[in-house]
């Protein structure tokens, strides 16, 4: 939960997470958009299931408006909530519905700004805000770069090589949350890809996430994909503070010797 503050005593924190199941929120109607309104929780028999949680942060009356993305994508909900039975006025209701709207509007802004519109991944420029937000920290930057991209496009057509691309993306996001790593894919350009992992992981963790890399990005269904994936890794401690410049580098020249020793490999810098 994201809470603004506010002169009510309202016990909702922020940052504070609950399942969804657990919430007034899971009850909107997100398919049709429209606000859900509880003037008087006390009197709502509906509510039973989660009326103690709502007592417990003295919430008594919920006003819910959904988020949704500009590609009918359920983002969440704004809420306005009062530790008092509440008569929502529709003007008021109107107004927030207005301000849903024009979050959903800075949301797709954003995507714009931080997204590569081909794969969806990260861009380049979210990757220096991301590497900034956690500069304090140890981590890692895995340099991918695809083998035989190239030929993709020459011999089959940039529209395969697009759609190479999104695969690739989504086998790298598949890794992530297979692994359970606590980080981030970026498309710098091109074929090449950066995946900054927050945290500690040790050079045998490292290589065991690199060479799962190697093995789900250079099996293909198609016998005319002869695609690899070479890697440089780089770690960093917060002990020497690097520019995220200096870690492409250092990445990048790890890259390079998996790519001199014979690509489909690895190696850390």
């Amino acid at each position: 939960m994201k809470v603004s503050p506010n002169e009510d005593n309202i016990y909702i924190n922020e940052g504070e997470q609950l399942p969804l199941t657990s919430t007034v929120c899971n009850k909107i109607d997100f398919t049709n958009g429209v606000p859900l309104v509880f003037e008087n929780i006390s009197e709502e028999t509906c509510l039973d299931d989660i009326k103690d949680t709502l007592i417990k942060v003295n919430v008594n009356a919920y006003l819910g408006i959904p988020v949704i993305l500009n590609g009918g994508e359920t983002f969440g909900t704004l809420c306005a909530v009062h530790e008092k039975a509440t008569k929502f006025k529709e003007n008021s209701i109107k107004l927030i519905e207005k301000i849903a709207k024009m979050f959903s509007y800075y949301l797709e802004l954003e995507r714009m700004a931080y997204r590569d519109q081909l794969t969806g991944c990260y861009n380049r420029h979210f990757l220096e805000k991301y590497y900034t937000s956690f500069i304090a920290d140890k981590g890692s930057i895995l340099f991918l770069d695809l083998d035989g991209f190239k030929e993709i496009n020459d011999n089959l057509g940039h529209e395969t090589g697009d759609l190479v691309l999104k695969e690739v993306s989504q086998r790298i996001e598949r890794v992530i949350e297979q692994k359970n790593l606590n980080g981030a894919i970026f498309r710098l350009g091109g074929d090449e890809f950066i995946i900054h992992l927050v945290g500690i992981y040790n050079e045998q963790v490292l290589s065991d996430i690199a060479e799962y890399l190697v093995q789900k990005l250079s099996s293909w269904d198609f016998q005319e994909l002869h695609l690899t994936v070479s890697i440089g890794i780089v770690t960093y401690t917060n002990e020497k503070i690097l520019t995220l410049n200096e870690l492409l580098k250092k990445a990048d020249n790890a890259l390079y010797r998996a790519k001199a020793s014979g690509k489909n490999t690895y190696k850390f810098f």
